[in-house]
């Protein structure tokens, strides 16, 4: 059963494994999709087994049924004397739907996304990232009939996504092969999880669903868990060139911080406050951090405020939200609410 206790971050001591152990020469554990990195995950949740997912309770309400109908924009990182703009923005879906919460793959070569299917449904898509690309040009991954699929992201060191497994009212980190192939759960213990990020190989930061809300970091080859804050945001993030989580803490309902959580050393330190009201950011590779407020995209740097590097109300976005930059810090995608009407 894996440990889940409260702890001060400045004094927790969550103990990383040595190494991930190494695959066998014949490409791994079958149930992988032939990853030798991915054959270092146990085959079966270490944290215990899954226990039973009865019928869904009587309230309950996929989380496809509140998604609102958001847009992902496409555009290109320039940089010029150290300063950061925008080219190119331009829609990458075009649906009267969700399409929501971009990932970039670890080679920069398209995203993984979330799209509602209708009002009980989402599925992982992947979407070319490459300047040019069509609209709309999203190939499905995950096909599950009973099940739901978001938050999904590429696991570091593996041809292989995590994504929230949403079944009857349960929602468990899962594993997928690129193909959109299901491989199994990562924890059997860390339920609900609303949202992730991997630190490393196999540690990884979770969004658990509560009151209130907890971030937990979990090693998927031990099992161990462990609850690192509490009243966290759903914008969680490795922060580039690091094994160090960034996360949103929020102190009150106005105080909100952007914090840096070190898995390895279990202490955490302020960064900045947030944009007021706003929860979700992505860093550069070069340590910028981006957020959106309505139309604008603000970025913030170490020894600076948040500064205006672009106003896109020009082209039709409104209500910023989720943001992801490739790894490296090329292309940026940007979701947007779809104009009423």
């Amino acid at each position: 059963m894996a440990r889940m206790t409260l702890r001060t971050t400045t004094t927790l001591a969550f103990v990383l494994s040595a190494a991930i152990a190494c695959a066998p020469d014949d490409g791994g554990d079958p149930e992988v999709g032939g990853s030798e990195a991915a054959g270092a995950f146990p085959a079966t949740p270490p944290d215990g087994p899954m226990p039973e997912i009865g019928p869904a309770p009587a309230d309950y309400t996929p989380t496809a049924a509140g998604a609102p109908s958001t847009d992902i924009w496409l555009g290109t990182l320039v940089r010029e004397d150290g300063a950061l703009s925008i080219a190119d923005l331009g829609p990458a879906t075009d649906r009267d739907a969700y399409d929501n919460q971009p990932s970039f793959l670890l080679d920069g070569s398209a995203i993984l996304h979330t799209a509602a299917l209708d009002r009980r449904q989402t599925e992982i898509m992947r979407l070319a990232a490459a300047p040019g690309a069509e609209p709309g040009a999203s190939e499905r991954l995950t096909t599950t009939e009973e099940a739901s699929e978001f938050s999904a992201l590429q696991i570091p060191g593996q041809d292989a996504l995590s994504a929230i497994h949403e079944i009857r009212g349960k929602q468990y980190l899962w594993r997928y092969d690129l193909s959109g192939e299901s491989i199994g759960p990562i924890f059997a213990t860390a339920e609900p999880v609303g949202y992730h990020a991997w630190a490393n190989e196999h540690v990884v930061a979770m969004f658990i669903l509560g009151s209130p809300p907890t971030l937990r970091v979990g090693d998927a080859l031990t099992g161990e868990i462990d609850v690192v804050a509490e009243r966290p945001g759903r914008s969680i993030h490795r922060i580039p060139g690091t094994e160090a989580i960034s996360f949103v803490r929020k102190v009150t309902d106005e105080e909100w911080w952007i914090e840096r959580f070190d898995p390895a050393a279990g202490t955490s330190e302020r960064i900045t406050l947030t944009i007021p009201g706003r929860e979700d950011y992505a860093w550069t590779p070069e340590g910028e951090i981006l957020m959106g407020d309505d139309s604008r995209l603000f970025a913030w740097s170490e020894g600076s405020d948040w500064t205006e590097v672009a106003d896109f109300s020009d082209l039709g976005v409104e209500g910023i939200s989720r943001l992801a930059v490739s790894p490296d810090g090329s292309r940026i995608a940007i979701v947007a609410n779809r104009p009423a009407g």
